[in-house]
């Protein structure tokens, strides 16, 4: 099973109404910066990105404060192979808000106690009703 399956599992639960979904500010720049990086058009950007809202959530902002953090964890914990710079804005979100923070990073999930959050593993989701 492909980790889109268990995004779109999450999603569905979310259009729903049993789950409630938020994420990081931070995410918006992600996706535009990952595309761009990849030479997609500005329109098929912009076509994602409403999509995007679509898709009930709650958008957390990144304050000074969790910036502040996120540079902190970067700090501490970044590096090849460890917590990538624009992950530790969506670690510093979630220790902020105190919430889970679902992922498959893999060193965000085998170092999660140490970063102070809860992760959940994406690949763990299970989409069988």
């Amino acid at each position: 099973m492909e980790l889109a399956d268990q995004a779109e599992h999450l999603i569905k639960l979310a259009v729903e109404g049993e789950i409630s979904l938020a994420i990081s500010s931070e995410a918006y720049d992600d996706a535009i910066t990952a595309f761009r990086s990849k030479g997609v058009e500005t329109k098929v950007i912009i076509d994602v990105l409403e999509k995007w809202v679509s898709i009930p959530h709650e958008t957390l902002p990144v304050t000074v404060e969790v910036a502040i953090e996120a540079f902190r964890l970067y700090s501490r914990h970044g590096g090849p192979r460890r917590l990538h710079y624009f992950d530790a804005f969506h670690v510093a979100t979630a220790k902020h808000y105190n919430l889970p923070l679902v992922t498959s990073d893999r060193y965000i999930i085998e170092n999660s106690r140490e970063l102070g959050i809860n992760a959940i593993n994406l690949e763990n989701i299970n989409n069988s009703r």
